[in-house]
């Protein structure tokens, strides 16, 4: 891999599908870095002093950050294609991952308190897991897997990632909005899919489609409802998939579960940066 600063800049695609961010994207983060190292640097001078960290810049750093998230390769693989040992490579990485979810954040969770006019849709996205060693039963989903569960909430409008929580396989979609107690401004509208039957008592401003009962066939106004609500629910499909694009939220998850957290909210606030115009 080579340095970000000998990485091609005439090709804007290329660059895009190898770092998972466009060149002005990059630059925006890594200017936001800049200014969060600086700052902390003159609050805790005393704390910043002893051995540096010389083998890669910043952007370099950042590179390799990204790069992992986007692509999810072995940390044995990373260490090797930027030149680095394999430990180095867990350090810079989990060094600049919080960093980077300091200064590129979600909206606040108020945010949702606040628009009573807004169009909300929420689903959830079920990754694999390596088989756990301890408490496999919580984490065996009906699938005959064993999963782990990320709750998005979007802006229909503007395709904006608003929340992301966590649950493990085996709850039930339902069950995990109720867990993490998302709060919601009453006047909001909430498109659900079939997976959150009972929502209305916690959220009335909720639109789920119509269940077929055991034999009554629906009828054609409900199958237009159901019609019209998928149209209008697609939208957070559409934000799922540009979430996958990163591949440590597509395939077989290896880290640590009190980790994943961390990993969505930062690929969800790397989605929004990526799609708010830069």
């Amino acid at each position: 891999m080579k340095p970000y600063a000998q990485l091609p800049t005439d090709n804007p695609e290329e660059f895009m599908r190898t770092v998972g961010l466009s060149k002005e994207g990059f630059h925006v983060l890594n200017d936001k870095l800049t200014a969060y190292i600086a700052t902390q640097k003159a609050l805790n001078p005393l704390t910043m002093r002893g051995r540096k960290d010389t083998k890669l810049v910043l952007e370099d750093r950042l590179l390799l950050t990204l790069y992992y998230l986007r692509h999810y390769p072995t940390l044995i693989n990373l260490g090797a294609i930027f030149d680095i040992s394999e430990s180095y490579c867990h350090k810079i990485y989990t060094r600049t991952a919080r960093m980077i979810a300091k200064v590129e954040k979600l909206p606040n969770r108020k945010t949702l308190l606040e628009d009573s006019t807004t169009t909300l849709a929420i689903d959830v996205s079920e990754q694999p897991i390596e088989r756990p060693v301890k408490n496999q039963k919580a984490y065996y989903s009906g699938k005959k897997r064993h999963t782990i569960k990320a709750q998005l909430v979007i802006c229909v409008l503007t395709l904006t990632i608003l929340s992301v929580v966590m649950g493990k396989g085996q709850q039930h979609d339902f069950l995990v909005f109720k867990n993490n107690r998302l709060l919601l401004h009453s006047g909001a509208l909430l498109l659900a899919d079939s997976g959150y039957q009972g929502i209305h008592k916690h959220h009335q401003n909720s639109t789920l489609p119509v269940k077929k009962k055991k034999g009554q066939p629906l009828s054609a106004e409900d199958k237009a409802h159901n019609k019209a609500l998928a149209k209008r629910r697609i939208y957070i499909e559409h934000v799922n998939r540009r979430c996958k694009v990163f591949r440590i939220v597509k395939d077989v998850y290896r880290g640590k579960h009190k980790n994943y957290s961390l990993t969505w909210r930062l690929v969800a606030a790397l989605v929004n940066l990526r799609y708010d115009g830069i």
